[in-house]
């Protein structure tokens, strides 16, 4: 079924030095070991090792200092196919998808009771049904200019680069040719050619977007949240400065060749963060036939196969489903060392927007 979607590259993920950093990959590779499923895993310091399984990055200037994992079962997978055929595959079973207005959900249908009687699309309408799932999240790679043909065969088949300072990219993907509309994405680089395109990210602890907006019926407290900031409604974003630099700093320092080749079609990729980064699958307290199934929190995607039963189980009641760890509310915050330790700062501020022009009303 995944034949053309995920290919099995190898991955190499790193810390630049960060100790925290470097010991959690340890104690992972230790973990690994005990347990007797580290028969693909190594733990690689400084170039010589990296270049090992990676002779692309013999010119890197900036990866010295690099130790973490080489695991050679890992991968990437192509994630606008993989929905694709998750799609075909679930018209084949009956599933029908409602798109466009009549399909944009835009809250909640509730009573005077607070009783949910459906969900509220674009169209006007509202889809009602037995039990609803909620799920949310998105992500989307970004992409690097110019990449001529010679260049992106000696670029085929590099392990995924993950950098824990730096961000990742893994290999072009030949399939893809340059973008006629806007899309979000995550922060990168695109080839302007049709011969293909590579995927950059850089690391980050992210942006929120504060423009949402609730207030609570009882005390009258209001919160602002977080809330996409989409592309496709504001086409002429595009990414901070700050993000652009962060992007050539991971350039200069893996493949110094693609210096100073214009950045185009960055976009944010727009996650959905839980304290601790566990998902949130659950019943929501008020909305009985409401289930939750969201907070991504950045890794969802990879169990694209798999976390389907998982949803479904807890729609169904059944233990497997409904993880203690997944349960809603009652999170702490937990520290997540894969990414840098700086300030979360608001995308308007960044990008200098003083409008807000959407409020949730969940």
């Amino acid at each position: 079924m995944w034949n053309g979607i995920f290919y099995e590259t190898g991955r190499i993920t790193t810390t630049s030095g960060d100790p925290e950093a470097a010991e959690s990959l340890k104690e992972s590779y230790d973990n690994l070991q005990r347990a007797g499923a580290a028969a693909s895993i190594e733990f690689i310091e400084g170039k010589k090792q990296i270049v090992k399984f990676c002779p692309q990055l013999a010119s890197a200037p900036g990866i010295d200092e690099w130790k973490g994992l080489w695991s050679s079962e890992a991968g990437w997978a192509h994630a606008r196919k993989a929905l694709e055929k998750l799609a075909s595959e679930s018209e084949k079973m009956g599933v029908k998808f409602v798109s466009g207005c009549k399909g944009t959900m835009t809250g909640l249908a509730l009573d005077a009771k607070n009783t949910l009687l459906g969900i509220k699309v674009a169209s006007g309408d509202t889809i009602k049904a037995d039990r609803y799932i909620l799920s949310t999240g998105a992500a989307s790679p970004g992409l690097l200019p110019d990449i001529l043909a010679e260049e992106i065969e000696q670029w085929k088949g590099i392990p995924v680069i993950d950098n824990m300072e730096l961000g990742f990219t893994f290999e072009p993907d030949p399939e893809t040719s340059k973008l006629s509309h806007p899309r979000t994405v995550t922060n990168a680089v695109l080839n302007e050619f049709t011969s293909g395109l590579m995927k950059i990210c850089n690391a980050f602890p992210g942006y929120q977007c504060l423009q949402g907006e609730y207030t609570d019926p009882e005390t009258g407290k209001k919160t602002i949240f977080s809330v996409p900031r989409y592309a496709s409604d504001h086409p002429a974003d595009s990414i901070p400065a700050e993000a652009t630099e962060g992007i050539k700093r991971f350039i200069a320092a893996v493949m110094p060749q693609f210096s100073g080749r214009p950045l185009v079609q960055a976009r944010v990729c727009w996650c959905t963060d839980s304290p601790d980064s566990h998902y949130l699958i659950d019943n929501h307290p008020e909305h009985p036939s409401l289930l939750l199934a969201t907070g991504d929190s950045g890794h969802a995607f990879k169990m694209l196969p798999i976390i389907g039963d998982y949803i479904v189980d807890a729609l169904e009641g059944l233990e497997r489903g409904l993880k203690t760890e997944w349960r809603y509310g009652g999170r702490k915050i937990v520290k997540n060392v894969t990414r840098p330790r700086t300030e979360v700062k608001d995308l308007r501020s960044v990008l200098g927007i003083q409008d807000i022009d959407f409020k949730s009303k969940l």
